[in-house]
């Protein structure tokens, strides 16, 4: 499975503080994800708002590069719902990840010499 695979990748990474490995492997697992639903309109709706995400995962990747592994626990969740066919534990996960990289990448930001210009 190609979600486990990114999984590995993505702990690896985390294990030894590898930012821009970390953050390929939250896209590969992303993309991953998001190909085995074979729905199209998924797809395209996710291709609109993927940009937008790229951004926030990078800004909070880069921003906590010392404390990678604790987000491996969310995909990790994910990964356990499909094994066990809990679409509500799985979609419940994605939702919580998105939401605390989301308040994590803004309170950084806040923080930041950047501040003056975010909205």
């Amino acid at each position: 499975m190609e979600l486990i695979t990114a999984y590995d990748q993505m702990v690896q990474s985390a294990r030894v503080n590898d930012g821009r490995g970390f953050y390929q492997a939250i896209l590969d697992f992303a993309a991953s994800g998001i190909a085995a639903t074979k729905n199209p309109v998924l797809l395209q709706l996710i291709d609109g708002i993927m940009p937008n995400l790229r951004r926030l995962q990078y800004v909070a990747i880069a921003l906590k590069a010392d404390a990678l592994e604790e987000s491996t626990r969310y995909f990790k969740i994910i990964i356990d719902a499909l094994e066990t066919r809990d679409p509500e534990k799985g979609v419940a996960a994605i939702e919580a990840y998105i939401e605390a990289e989301q308040s994590f990448a803004i309170a950084a930001l806040k923080n930041s010499p950047l501040a003056g210009y975010i909205g």
